[in-house]
């Protein structure tokens, strides 16, 4: 299994642009097709998550026999802070994987209400 850590740096209440992933294992396109894709951040592990994301809901494939996913362009309304966040993939066998991880930066905006 390749995984990959890619940190996530969002500016409180802006748009987040999205961000496309490729899933590779041992250097070759994992098949997405008909698998369920979710993400949750959390301050720690055990914490609530502050974002849960799944397909339709903040998450597309956007190329599921190439091995694409995408977390959509939205807007993060959180505490600022660094936190810890995971991409899990149940294939359709039903294992469930890991590909992504890292950490989820909130930076406080200056200007809001």
């Amino acid at each position: 299994m390749s995984q990959q850590t890619y940190d996530i740096e969002v500016y409180n209440n802006d748009t987040y642009p999205g961000a496309t992933f490729t899933v590779l294992v041992n250097g070759e396109v994992l098949d997405l097709t008909d698998s369920a894709i979710r993400m949750q951040v959390r301050k720690t592990r055990d914490e609530d998550a502050i974002i849960d994301l799944a397909l339709g809901s903040g998450l597309t494939l956007t190329d599921a026999a190439a091995g694409k996913f995408a977390v959509d362009a939205q807007v993060f309304s959180c505490v600022p802070g660094r936190y810890l966040y995971d991409i899990e993939i149940t294939l359709t066998s039903g294992e469930v994987k890991t590909y992504v991880k890292g950490y989820f930066k909130i930076t406080g905006d200056v200007t809001h209400v």
